[in-house]
């Protein structure tokens, strides 16, 4: 097993988890200092809330340990652990106020009132409720309740805060503006957290680093801007962000990289792969123009969609359907209309076809 790095603030190390037969975790390695956020991204049964509930203590791992502010807290109960969860549901209590909800984990350690009452009225002012103290639940609007139930979990002052699916029921232009006053106050308090999302906007918008999970195993951890550029396998590459790609065999390779053969044209990888390999050659639809130019395409517009500051052009390449994305303002080429486009070299990224994708 390998030791937990004394200088983390959250270490979790070797973490597997079975149920039955179907393993959920494999062999999970996660550090985390304090005050950073955390993103567990990946489709729904890739283990993110798994791994959640190991931290919150609500499921044990079968093997590993987990640590928090130096402590083993692998087996220790959720209300030993200094753990603040933020439930998808809320799960608020109907037949209390606001400040009741917010003071509930206080009143359970026994302190006294005037504490609780200090705290709770803390906490509020932190999310701006202060003066719905004494709203009933069922009063308040989706967007209140959630800061309700942040405020709960601010007020025990948790060594970590855990958040699963947490803005999932909001509407969307809620949602973003929750993302960012919700960043903005866990910046505030320096709070160390965790937030789980299969949404990749949102987790790209929150995150200090993500970690893409897929089948049980974190496929790729790195800041935002580093998973989007550089995408280490092709199942990162295409569950974050849009992305163009073909398949292909490779046909000749030199110290400058690779020649790979797909369905629509021959394309140019700066990566070194053995001859008649299969290869995933892609790029970000940001990169693509419609002139030549490094790796140059033919094909057909099968359909273009203004959306304001971008327009995006849907193009039917041998068979593959590929997307380019044009500023907002340029003219759009019409339906059926044969075009040239191509991307940079330098913008080029490349995936053995045995990776999953």
């Amino acid at each position: 097993m390998t030791a937990p790095d004394a200088g983390l603030h959250l270490s979790i190390s070797n973490v597997s988890k079975r149920f039955g037969a179907t393993t959920v975790l494999e062999d999970i390695h996660l550090g985390m200092a304090k005050g950073e956020l955390v993103t567990l991204l990946g489709p729904s049964g890739c283990g993110k809330t798994t791994l959640l509930r190991v931290v919150a203590g609500l499921t044990h791992p079968d093997t590993g340990r987990v640590e928090l502010a130096g402590r083993d807290i692998t087996r220790a109960p959720p209300y030993k652990r200094n753990v603040g969860v933020v439930f998808q549901s809320y799960a608020l209590f109907p037949h209390l106020d606001v400040a009741g909800n917010v003071g509930f984990g206080l009143k359970l350690r026994g302190l006294p009132k005037a504490d609780i009452a200090s705290a709770v009225h803390r906490a509020l002012s932190l999310v701006h409720l202060e003066r719905y103290a004494d709203r009933p639940i069922r009063a308040l609007s989706g967007g209140q309740q959630q800061r309700v139930a942040l405020a709960r979990a601010i007020a025990v002052e948790p060594s970590v805060i855990l958040f699963d699916e947490a803005l999932s029921a909001l509407d969307r232009k809620l949602r973003e503006a929750m993302q960012s006053e919700l960043r903005h106050l866990l910046t505030q308090i320096g709070a160390t957290a965790i937030f789980v999302t299969h949404d990749q906007e949102e987790a790209l918008t929150m995150s200090d680093r993500v970690a893409v999970m897929y089948k049980g195993r974190i496929d790729q951890l790195a800041d935002p801007r580093t998973l989007y550029d550089q995408p280490a396998t092709a199942f990162a590459l295409s569950f974050v962000g849009q992305s163009l790609s073909l398949k292909g065999k490779v046909v000749s390779s030199d110290a400058d990289g690779s020649v790979v053969e797909t369905s629509a044209g021959p394309l140019r990888v700066p990566r070194r792969f053995l001859r008649g390999s299969s290869v995933i050659v892609a790029t970000r639809p940001e990169h693509v123009t419609l002139t030549a130019g490094d790796n140059t395409l033919t094909g057909t517009v099968v359909g273009a969609t203004f959306q304001g500051s971008r327009s995006l052009v849907e193009i039917d390449a041998a068979g593959t359907r590929l997307t380019a994305e044009m500023p907002g303002r340029c003219t759009l080429p019409e339906r059926g209309e044969t075009v040239i486009f191509s991307w940079p070299l330098s913008e080029t990224l490349s995936f053995s076809g045995e990776e999953h994708a």
